[in-house]
């Protein structure tokens, strides 16, 4: 059995910037971590820790209070 020929190939180039590294390292990994660390103390336990730290990080992107620290 043949497949058949898509017709509609696209080629995507993705721009990673400077600033786009930055942002990921102060959010994912600085306040990831700081919120992880606040989980713990308050929760003492890694799985709790762990969805709490990923909550305060979600939470802190969607609210958006980043913006006008790390520009965007």
């Amino acid at each position: 059995m043949m497949r058949p020929i898509l017709r509609n190939q696209e080629f995507r180039v993705y721009i990673i910037t400077k600033g786009d590294i930055l942002r990921f390292i102060v959010v994912e990994i600085i306040i990831g971590t700081v919120t992880y660390s606040l989980a713990m103390k308050i929760f003492h336990n890694v799985i709790l820790a762990s969805a709490g730290g990923w909550a305060g990080t979600e939470g802190i992107k969607r609210l958006g209070v980043l913006r006008g620290l790390i520009g965007k």
